[in-house]
């Protein structure tokens, strides 16, 4: 994964207060987008020489008990700053389950149910729009491994 900034990653939408102060002006960690997060590779940066600087492992730990999986800097640690403008943080982390039995029982019915489905629709739909309308059965069996970004939209999360 390539972002431009360490505050490139979507926060979600907060409605209402806060109390305490806003310290979103200042991130120590990074959104992995694809989930489930098995490990981080390495994490480097580019400054504007494009010369490459791995950051020592030792300064973040991977959190991938939540969705989306993130890295977060130990107490402490900063980012670098003085980095390129576009495509300044690289991230190789693995992404996905082992193999097709660590899959989630719903989603191997959910993945069955829906390739029947396209099967069963196929040149029935008029309009490309009909074709993402799925039967409520397979959205409540996808639903809890959607992971959500800001502003209400979803991506499923990665199967493999």
């Amino acid at each position: 994964m390539f972002i431009d900034a360490y505050d490139d990653t979507n926060d979600p939408l907060w409605e209402g207060t806060r109390t305490g102060p806003y310290l979103n002006y200042y991130k120590n960690y990074v959104q992995l987008p694809k989930s489930p997060v098995t490990s981080v590779t390495s994490v480097s940066t580019f400054d504007d020489s494009d010369n490459e600087t791995t950051m020592a492992a030792s300064r973040y730990f991977v959190d991938n008990v939540r969705e989306p999986a993130r890295i977060v800097l130990r107490q402490g640690e900063t980012f670098p700053t003085a980095l390129r403008v576009a495509n300044a943080i690289k991230v190789v982390y693995v992404a996905g389950y082992a193999n097709a039995h660590s899959v989630p029982e719903p989603i191997r019915m959910a993945m069955l149910q829906h390739i029947a489905f396209l099967y069963e629709q196929r040149g029935d739909m008029m309009e490309p729009q009909q074709s993402m309308m799925l039967p409520p059965v397979i959205r409540m069996l996808y639903q809890p491994y959607v992971i959500m970004n800001g502003l209400g939209t979803s991506n499923l999360m990665a199967l493999g």
